[in-house]
């Protein structure tokens, strides 16, 4: 065999094996770049919303401002004689007739405005509002504690159910003043905004706490009211810190809490949450959790396709081995080329280049051999015919010369008939027919020769008869027994001759009555070197 049966790995084991430890490591790495990312990730995620959401603040500062402000001035107007007098019912009716006649203009130019004007009296005058719904208005009082400052004007977000209907808008609010210079009261345009409305619930059902802070660290919106118009130094102190779209984490209360910082330049707003860690990381967990499954489910799909990939190159690979393994010198043939991957393609060609190589070098030495049998046996065949035919025409000339023309003549026939086929040297093969009577001369002239009258005995089955054989291969045996079997013997010599099969193969045997002859003689007659005597 051409391998050994020493035990090794299979390729296919062997990739597989690859496959799955590239799979692990992929994996840890994924799990180490998503527990990396996935904090930042989440910020950013949420940062894009808040940003939404200041853009849309910062496109109605510079839509809506201007008619708001310039709609307060006419307001301011309008109302300031019916604020700074007495509260009583005719003054208050006063009041809605104008409210309800300026909410119709607002409609009827497309602003869609709410206007709410509470006075210290706690008397509250709106569009939206009724007596029924003035309870629902909890932070009544933060307008009179948030307007009475230094400044006239200020610009709020804030949130309010109107008539079960939650909304936040944009609040822009102006302080008003007696005669006396004392604050009575305030009036306050809302502008309204349903998605703002919508992504503000949304960061509040996710437990989130929403700061907005204005340009000098007063809270003007926050998911407590009660927070509203406080001032938040932290906050102020770490926007500056860290500047425009950051984060911090801090300790409260003895608990981790995430600070993400959104500044709109635009309007000076700046944009905080505020969340406990603990809930962050358990988004983060959720998070990892999803991209891990992804992961793995990418990883179960890549190991897959290297296994299967890889089944199918190692098939090749291993009839490959096995066609190989099952050569012989006797059975060598070309391997079916796989053309579809290039190494097992030149892999294939190469080796059936060299079995033909082998073939060509086998066929080579098969002929030389041959050639070198063939001149072998021409060498012996020189040999035999003149010192046969010298010995032969001596005793002819005897047989004359002691007056046995008889003799004579029936020797020289015998001698032609032998001599018949190997004048013709180019027949190396006769039927075993034709060997015998081959030999039947050969034995009729060896017994004029030796004056003895040895029998030839022929135990050949009929269907052998056609067998080929090298011409005179018994020739030398049948020599050997004249003149050592019979040397000492004169009479009652015999020579047997039987053939068989076994299996594909002929066997001849000849047997004598002779003397026999000592095994280390023997020996030395069956030695391939042995040539000294042959036919005399």
């Amino acid at each position: 065999m051409l391998f050994c049966r020493k035990k090794r790995r299979k390729i296919s084991q062997s990739m597989i094996a690859t496959s799955l430890i590239c799979v692990f490591i992929s994996v840890v790495i994924a799990m180490c770049a998503i527990a990396y990312f996935t904090f930042q990730l989440i910020v950013e995620e949420k940062g894009k919303a808040r940003v939404d959401v200041l853009q849309q603040i910062s496109d109605s500062n510079s839509v809506n401002c201007t008619n708001m402000v310039k709609a307060m001035d006419a307001l301011y107007e309008d109302f300031y004689a019916e604020l700074i007098a007495p509260g009583n019912d005719e003054n208050n009716i006063r009041i809605h007739n104008l409210l309800k006649q300026v909410d119709r203009q607002f409609k009827k130019i497309g602003m869609d405005m709410m206007i709410d004007i509470l006075m210290n009296d706690r008397r509250l005058f709106s569009t939206d509002l009724d007596e029924n719904n003035l309870k629902s208005l909890k932070n009544t009082y933060w307008y009179i504690k948030h307007y009475s400052g230094e400044t006239r004007t200020s610009w709020n977000l804030r949130f309010r159910e109107v008539k079960d209907i939650s909304t936040y808008g944009l609040s822009y609010g102006r302080t008003v003043y007696n005669r006396e210079g004392r604050v009575v009261g305030v009036i306050v345009l809302t502008s309204r905004y349903e998605a703002l409305f919508r992504t503000f619930q949304k960061l509040v059902s996710d437990g989130v706490k929403v700061y907005i802070l204005d340009q000098n660290g007063i809270i003007i919106s926050h998911t407590n009211p009660n927070r509203i118009g406080n001032w938040a130094f932290d906050m102020k102190m770490f926007r500056k810190e860290y500047g425009r779209n950051s984060y911090k984490i801090i300790q409260r209360s003895g608990r981790n809490i995430l600070l993400t910082n959104y500044h709109d330049g635009s309007s000076g707003w700046t944009f905080v949450e505020e969340q406990n860690m603990d809930d962050l990381l358990w988004d983060g967990i959720k998070t990892m959790r999803n991209c891990l499954l992804v992961v793995l489910v990418g990883c179960v799909v890549a190991a897959s396709i290297a296994y299967w990939r890889g089944r199918r190159i190692a098939q090749v690979l291993s009839d490959f081995t096995e066609e190989i393994s099952d050569m012989s010198v006797e059975k060598l043939g070309e391997l079916p080329v796989q053309d579809e991957y290039e190494e097992t393609y030149v892999l294939g060609t190469a080796f059936n280049g060299m079995i033909r190589r082998i073939g060509d070098l086998i066929e080579d030495i098969r002929i030389h051999e041959q050639r070198k049998q063939r001149t072998e046996y021409d060498f012996l065949q020189a040999q035999i015919n003149p010192h046969f035919l010298n010995n032969t025409l001596l005793s002819v000339k005897s047989l004359i010369a002691v007056h046995q023309p008889e003799r004579a003549y029936r020797m020289m026939n015998e001698l032609v008939e032998l001599l018949h086929i190997p004048a013709t040297p180019e027949i190396q093969f006769v039927t075993l027919q034709e060997e015998l009577h081959l030999m039947r001369s050969y034995l009729s002239i060896m017994n004029c020769r030796t004056d003895k009258n040895v029998i030839f005995l022929c135990e050949i089955p009929e269907n052998m008869y056609g067998i080929f054989v090298p011409r005179m291969i018994v020739q030398p045996v049948i020599g050997n027994a004249f003149f050592h079997g019979f040397a000492e013997k004169e009479e009652g010599c015999t020579i047997r001759l039987r053939t068989g099969l076994r299996g594909n193969a002929l066997y001849i045997e000849v047997t004598d009555n002779g003397e026999g002859i000592e095994a280390e003689r023997l020996a030395q007659i069956q030695s391939w070197n042995y040539r000294s005597e042959r036919l005399h």
